[in-house]
Order: structure tokens, then sequence, then C-alpha cells
């Protein structure tokens, strides 16, 4: 019995003495850095939006700094939610504003956020129309003297148009037709970089009309025949031979190739409905002009040639 109260003796003061505090007495808990806590759940989008529009805004930004925060911001706003943010964080005006800055960067890349938020988006295109953006859009696509920062303009003009038939009516009341054609016939700029701008010009074109013409979405969300008739009577079919001799003259195979496969696809679903097959038909330049490019740059112009015959 001596020799086991002697072990409980011993034990129980190894216990105690090894056993660390349970209590702490005077000292409050630390505070963690708001830093940390930045770095483990990550700021507010909201907060980082507005800080790459600050960044923008400030004099002193240097234009590598803008550039930047404008592709972090476009990240940000490929986020549905986030898009549908710049209303409430009244962004828009602050985005349209630098639609007119003296950095080209800068225009290209407020135009690249603003087409990227409107995209298939509803509650920012309403916002984006009520801050008046499509007009502001169209005056950068009709007059900016840097034939990429027109590239981006059109990219956003497209993307609020397409799949949105009140944004489509807001275009057509704008001269949005008449701008564009405008801008196909009087290319300024780098040729080389008109590529870019031609190929988009006719892809939305094309997209317009068969969204037109898709019977299987109920006609209060497509366009009417008004779009593809208004094209047909605009003259676009005589545009479209005038850009093919521009094209002839600049002789550039790649790009050439890249905008004529546009002009295509264009021109068929032009040539789908009466008015485009009759202004087809009543372009004299057109067939010889597709007939130059199948020669000089080797192209397939098999299916157009059945609506050019």
């Amino acid at each position: 019995m001596d020799a086991l109260l002697k072990w409980a003796i011993l034990n129980g003061a190894t216990a105690n003495e090894d056993a660390p505090a349970t209590t702490r007495t005077g000292e409050p808990p630390k505070k963690l850095d708001p830093a940390v806590i930045d770095a483990i759940l990550g700021r507010p989008a909201s907060e980082q939006m507005t800080e790459c529009m600050d960044s923008v805004e400030h004099a002193d930004t240097p234009l590598e700094a803008k550039e930047v925060a404008l592709d972090d911001l476009e990240m940000l706003v490929e986020n549905i939610d986030n898009a549908c943010n710049l209303g409430p964080l009244n962004m828009w005006p602050r985005l349209i504003a630098r639609y007119t800055d003296a950095e080209p960067a800068v225009r290209s890349g407020v135009l690249w956020v603003s087409g990227t938020a409107v995209q298939h988006n509803p509650k920012a295109q309403q916002a984006f129309s009520k801050a008046q953006g499509l007009e502001a859009a169209l005056r950068v696509l009709g007059s900016d003297p840097v034939t990429s920062v027109r590239t981006k303009a059109l990219y956003c003009v497209s993307s609020f148009i397409r799949g949105n038939v009140q944004g489509l009516t807001e275009f057509i009341a704008n001269s949005g037709l008449s701008t564009l054609m405008l801008e196909l016939e009087e290319v300024k700029g780098d040729a080389g970089k008109a590529t870019a701008l031609r190929q988009k010009s006719f892809f939305l074109l094309r997209s317009l009309i068969e969204e037109a013409l898709d019977a299987e979405t109920p006609e209060e969300l497509r366009p009417g025949m008004y779009l593809p008739n208004a094209v047909a009577e605009l003259g676009f079919v005589d545009t479209t031979a005038a850009v093919l001799g521009k094209m002839l003259e600049e002789n550039d195979p790649e790009g050439s190739t890249m905008v004529f496969e546009q002009i295509a696809g264009f021109l068929l679903a032009l040539g789908a409905t009466d008015n485009g097959k009759k202004a087809i038909n009543e372009c004299k330049a057109l067939p010889g002009a597709v007939a130059q490019m199948k020669t000089r740059f080797d192209l397939d112009t098999s299916e157009l040639d059945t609506i050019l015959s």
C-alpha cells in the first residue's frame, strides 16, 4: 500500500507539472491582421472593382498600371453578379466617360470591360442603356482615329444588341446600321488592323439576320424581318462589293481569307430573304469581285455561286 501511495503522489505531481495552463488571466485575445483575413477570404469584389476604376481615373497612375487595372476589372465583370453591380456602384458613367480618354489603350480597355459586362446580361444591359452607353459606343465606332479602338467599340455594341431586341431597337433608332456601313466603307488606319474590324462587322450582320430568321425563337425575342430588309435596302451588298475590292488592292492573303469567310456567311444569310436576294442580284460588281477573290486567294466560293448565278 505504501508503494502504491508513493507511485500515485509521484505521477500526480508529474502530471500537474507537465500539464499546460488551461486558463489565461489579464490577457486579451490577439486580433488577426486585416491583411491576413483578406489573403484568406479575399476582398469583396465591389471593393476591388472600385479600386480598379479609381486607378484608371487617377492622373498619376502610369499607363501600364491603368491597363492592368482594366484587365482586372474585365475579369471581375465576367461574373454576372459583378457586372450587375456596375449600376449600383455608379460605375457606368465613369466607364463611359473614359470612352474619350486621351490614351487609346484606356479607350480600348473601358470598351472591352463594357462589352463583357453587358453580354447576355439583361440587368447590365438596362443599366448600360440608361447611362446612354450605346450612343457613346456608336460615336467611338464612327469617329475614333484608332482602328483597334473602333474594333473594341464594335465588340461593345455587338455584345449589347445580340439577343437583345430592345437593344437592337435602340441601335436602329440611333442609326447604328448606317454607322456600321460607313465604317466598312471608310476603314481608317492600318489596313492590316482592319481585318478584325471587318470580320466582326460581317459576323454581327450575319448573326442578326440569322436571329431574325430563327423560327424556333418566339417572335417577341428576336428581331423581325425589318432587320434583314433594312440591311438590304441600306446598300450593304454594294458596300460588301467595295470591301472585296479594297481587299484585292491590299493583297493580304491571310486577312482576306478570314474576312471572306464572314462575308460569305453574311451574303448567304441575307440571300435567304426576298429583299436580300434582290439586292444581291442587282449588285453588278459583286460577282466579279467574288470571282477575283477566288482566283487571287484560291478560295472556295461554291456556296456563293448558288446565289450569284
